[in-house]
């Protein structure tokens, strides 16, 4: 260390300022030129001025540098000094460190307890003020960060002092923010030895591009982390190997200072793979991979315990005793062991040895950590999982683009061109550079991206997928799953995936699962529902192991179908079609069921929805024992995006007759509801159908929860007058039927609630808030009960009706703006200022 630094470094070793100039500042200061004469370093920064308030762009960077010290060395900040000519201007006001502890504490959530002293200096006859901000060195923590935006710096933003500047870090920075950080980097002497047993970067792009957020992941695990395994995983191609091969060197190169929370230094790192294969670019195929040390778990310690140096070349593996020597290696040196593609054993059914190595890490007496690297997240541990996606467009994909070409000499893709490079590969590295490559052997970007989706990049995806593909549970929903999505060319939402593929929800969330990560990705639909799509890298692979399925055909029928929402039909399919119709309108149901069961379940009739509606239909009608052959007809149909009102009624009767099938009679109504195609006489109809569910939910639960089954009566009433509004919509239409139907949940309402007449007129607020009218026959019906109820009403209840008459016709004004289009709520509105007026006067 510098001499004249050592006394600032005392002090923010010992997080306080002494009490006078020269006792801190006699090391810099040059008396003769009455001028600081130490530039700004690692722990020193001067500033002119104090900011008048921390959100602003200068008080901001003052909290800044302030970060940057915490995070690195600590540091002292000089206010009243010209940072260029290092002389003393001064400072009229003083430092309100309590503010700017708490601002830091505010934007970081760290409590950071920074100092603050001011000092007179006499310059050119003049007494001048400046005051010294000290800001403590983190202790052994997570670095601090922004937890929300900052005058213009985002939030999660991490800074580190570089000699005398304030910087983002980049990789060669995170073995000092996680080292001990209590020597300068001047000061640092001889590096403590770290043996090393690496092999050839994987890496085909000889440049690393850093990737920041997963390295101080690794970093934070391996210093910070008390897990003493992590894996990482991702798609073939994504980068995994070369990520944990450079954390691995940075750790041996830069990590000397490096401490765990017990003190352990880093003794050795190795790294071992099971790789077997590997994608030559140059060659455009795969090749067996000359570098791989283990097939199996004994082969994996052996060469665990010859890298490490615990046994020599010479020793003879075959007769060594594994168990003890891991155990004496691990209870004497601390050290990482990187295994890359661990999952090569586990594809074969093989043991990893992870169990094992697990429980040794646990039990040893030093400190040893174990870096994975598989595609898959590891099930049994996927709270040590950490995912390695494509490149990040903002800090990773630009740089690695520019290294590409530069490697392999080819000019840098146009801009308009770089989104299509990007769907075409997902910003997988792998995939980048097999685009760069074959950009030699094309005239431009967009032949080799066309080539690259063609015949180009069959290798690259074949290297990338064919072994994830093979994984796939042969007994399972997810290829199937793969070649639907295929065929369907679309976002589709797991509703249509289950409804479409008559899928079991288990099934299919067992395939998404499964697909995820790899084959899947997913998008906001509207309304926030989660819609699943190929990733476009796969698609061509998908196409060409999905036709080799017995089964593709059918799929695709099936889906033709759904594109074609049932309009299209074979003249089979229409005889069929033609004849079914018939016989359910002659009440022929058996004959139906017998032409269904006459043809084969590959039977491409069979597939057509129509078939399966008025098949479901005649199952429905023939008793309880058929119930779920015409539930799987019905599925089908609506899984292929039909419906009709005759197959959804009888689906509904059928449900609600069962007595267990109450939440689906609700789905059914609900999709009628908000199906756009229906008329407002097919709504009103199921409007009173989801009536009539809540009206039997409250039934079965009225000695149970009263609460409840209140809740279910309103909403029972709502759903009437919904049905009666959109039912006057329709020519002929009988409002008879509707209002009787609507009296029996009311009245059941009135019998039950007791004195909370408060239950009436949530009613009419719970229709408000729909913004359409209300019925005016219903709404009479109701103040005719309402009318009926309190003849003779005590003070306190009337107190109580004329609050709640003047608390509804305020929530119905707010919600409904033009209450002089609505007749229906104009009538509410008059009944309750005339039942208000009636009340009162009782």
């Amino acid at each position: 260390m510098r001499d004249e630094l050592r006394v600032l470094h005392a002090a923010i070793e010992s997080r306080q300022l002494p009490a006078g100039f020269s006792d801190l500042f006699s090391d810099l200061w040059n008396c003769d030129e009455r001028r600081f004469h130490v530039q700004e370093t690692y722990i020193l920064d001067y500033k002119e001025t104090i900011p008048e308030k921390w959100t602003d762009s200068y008080g901001a960077s003052i909290l800044r540098l302030a970060l940057a010290f915490h995070n690195s060395y600590g540091g002292i900040a000089v206010f009243g000094v010209k940072d260029r000519s290092l002389t003393v201007s001064g400072v009229s006001e003083e430092f309100d460190i309590e503010s700017f502890n708490r601002a830091i504490t505010d934007f970081t959530g760290s409590d950071v307890e920074c100092v603050a002293k001011s000092f007179s200096v006499d310059v050119d006859s003049e007494r001048k003020k400046i005051i010294a901000l000290l800001v403590p060195r983190r202790g052994f923590v997570e670095p601090v960060k922004l937890n929300r935006d900052l005058a213009g710096y985002k939030s999660g933003r991490i800074w580190v002092r570089d000699r005398h500047e304030v910087v983002e870090p980049s990789a060669r920075h995170l073995p000092i923010i996680y080292s001990d950080r209590s020597s300068l980097p001047a000061d640092v002497g001889m590096n403590f030895p770290i043996h090393r047993s690496f092999p050839p970067s994987p890496a085909t792009v000889k440049e690393f591009v850093n990737r920041p957020d997963l390295l101080k992941a690794l970093w934070s695990w391996f210093v910070l982390g008390d897990q003493p395994r992590i894996y990482l995983h991702g798609p073939g191609g994504s980068g995994k190997s070369t990520l944990a091969f450079e954390f691995a060197r940075l750790l041996v190169e830069h990590g000397a200072s490096v401490r765990s929370k017990n003190g352990d230094r880093l003794d050795y790192a190795i790294y071992i793979s099971g790789k077997e294969t590997e994608l030559n670019i140059q060659t455009g195929k795969q090749q067996a991979f000359q570098l791989r040390q283990f097939s199996n778990a004994s082969e994996q310690f052996s060469q665990i315990l010859f890298h490490s140096g615990m046994v020599s070349l010479g020793k003879n593996f075959q007769e060594m005793d594994y168990d003890s020597l891991t155990s004496e290696l691990f209870d004497n040196y601390s050290g990482l062991i990187v295994i890359d593609d661990i999952d090569a054993l586990s594809r074969q059914k093989i043991d990893t040895g992870e169990e094992s190595l697990f429980m040794k890490t646990v039990l040893a007496k030093k400190r040893t950590r174990i870096l994975y690297t598989l595609r898959f997240p590891p099930a049994h541990a996927l709270n040590s999982a950490l995912p390695v996606p494509g490149l990040d467009v903002e800090t990773e994909f630009f740089d690695f683009l520019d290294i590409c070409c530069k490697q392999f000499g080819s000019a840098p893709p146009p801009a308009e061109k770089i989104p299509l490079l990007q769907e075409a590969t997902s910003r997988l590295p792998l995939l980048i550079e097999t685009i760069i490559w074959l950009k030699q052997y094309c005239g431009n970007y967009t032949e080799a991206i066309a080539n690259f989706k063609a015949k180009g990049g069959d290798e690259s995806r074949r290297y990338l997928y064919q072994r994830e593909y093979d994984r796939l549970d042969s007994s399972g929903k997810s290829r199937q799953l793969l070649a639907g999505l295929f065929l369907l060319e679309q976002p589709v939402s797991f509703s249509t995936l289950s409804g479409l593929f008559q899928f079991s929800k288990e099934q299919l969330r067992d395939a998404l699962t499964e697909c995820s990560g790899v084959f899947l990705s997913t998008l906001e639909g509207e309304g926030g529902e989660t819609l699943y799509q190929l990733t476009p890298p796969c698609i061509p692979f998908v196409s060409i192991v999905s036709e080799q399925l017995s089964y593709f055909n059918g799929l695709r029928t099936r889906v033709d179908h759904f594109k074609s929402q049932g309009t299209k039909t074979t003249p089979e399919e229409a005889a069929v079609i033609s004849s079914m119709s018939v016989l359910i309108r002659q009440r022929k149901f058996i004959q139906i069921a017998q032409i269904g069961e006459g043809r084969s379940q590959s039977d491409p009739v069979l597939l057509n929805p129509r078939v399966q509606s008025l098949l479901g239909q005649a199952y429905s009608e023939l008793g309880p024992d058929y119930r779920e052959k015409a539930r799987e007809c019905f599925r089908h149909a609506e899984g292929l995006a039909y419906r009709d009102g005759y197959m959804m009624r009888r689906w509904y009767n059928m449900e609600l007759a069962s007595g267990y099938g109450v939440a689906e009679a609700e789905r059914i109504c609900n999709v009628m509801i908000n199906d756009e195609r229906f008329e407002p006489r097919i709504k009103s109809e199921f409007w009173s159908k989801l009536g009539a569910c809540y009206l039997n939910r409250a039934t079965a639960i009225s000695l149970v929860n009263k609460d409840k089954m209140l809740e279910h009566l309103r909403t029972s009433i709502c759903a009437y007058l919904e049905g009666l509004r959109l039912g006057r919509k329709g020519k002929d239409f009988d409002a008879s039927d509707n209002l009787n139907w609507l009296e029996r949940p009311l009245a059941k309402l009135i019998g039950s609630m007791g004195p909370n007449v408060e239950q009436v007129f949530l009613i009419f607020e719970q229709m408000s808030e729909r913004r359409n009218d209300i019925d005016r026959d219903g709404a009479e019906l109701i103040f005719m009960y309402l009318t009926r109820l309190q003849q003779r009403p005590d003070s306190k209840m009337k107190s109580y009706i004329v609050g709640l008459c003047s608390r509804t016709s305020s929530k119905i004004k707010k919600s409904i703006r033009k209450i002089d289009e609505m007749p229906g709520f104009t009538f509410v509105l008059q009944a309750l200022a005339a039942f208000q007026i009636e009340i009162g006067d009782a």
